[in-house]
């Protein structure tokens, strides 16, 4: 476990140094101190599934509730506000928002890597969303819709104030906290979607 620790942590500084396009295994490798890039792929078949890695070690919670089916069947007033909070508390971390850098910078910088991007962890999360209000409208706590936009939607609230914070702090001035903003946000959100 140890190994595998110094790789995850050598990765995260060479794809926040570096981006993911232009991070290689042999960086990751020599950063890690290891003899031989080789050995990395005794923990990691590939660079995509290293870097899936560093962003599940950033963000444990959330991957939590990704893999917890059972989530899908609490009620969107439970649900919703800790799906939000673990979304953010993501970003809490310094490295987390060193990573969040890397992966806009690549996204501009280099379309073609946006689906490892992506696949590594945001549309991971967007799917579980998806399931989740499908499952909320077939218990009929949620009125019809379509999960796919519903979805984005809550995604797009808690990550532009994830930007903000990390990214663009000007937008993020008077911003209340993560907890009073995600109080608002589930708040607005489920005005919306709730059965009359």
């Amino acid at each position: 476990m140890e190994r595998r620790r110094q790789i995850l942590d050598a990765a995260l500084e060479v794809f926040s140094r570096a981006g993911y396009h232009q991070a290689t295994i042999k960086a990751i490798a020599q950063a890690a101190g290891l003899r031989s890039p080789a050995l990395i792929y005794w923990y990691f078949p590939n660079k995509s599934e290293l870097f899936r890695a560093v962003l599940q070690r950033l963000a444990p919670l959330l991957t939590h509730i990704v893999e917890d089916a059972t989530l899908l069947e609490h009620p969107p007033e439970e649900a919703l506000p800790r799906f939000a909070q673990a979304y953010l508390d993501t970003f809490s971390r310094p490295e987390a928002v060193r990573l969040l850098r890397v992966v806009v910078a690549e996204a501009m910088r280099s379309p073609e890597t946006n689906t490892a991007l992506a696949d590594s962890g945001l549309l991971t999360f967007i799917r579980f969303l998806e399931e989740y209000f499908r499952r909320q409208v077939t218990l009929g706590r949620l009125r019809p819709h379509d999960p796919r936009a519903s979805a984005r939607a809550f995604y797009g609230m808690l990550n532009s104030y994830a930007l903000g914070r990390s990214l663009f702090p000007a937008l993020a001035e008077d911003l209340p906290d993560a907890a009073a903003y995600v109080r608002e946000v589930v708040a607005i959100f489920l005005d919306g979607l709730r059965r009359r």
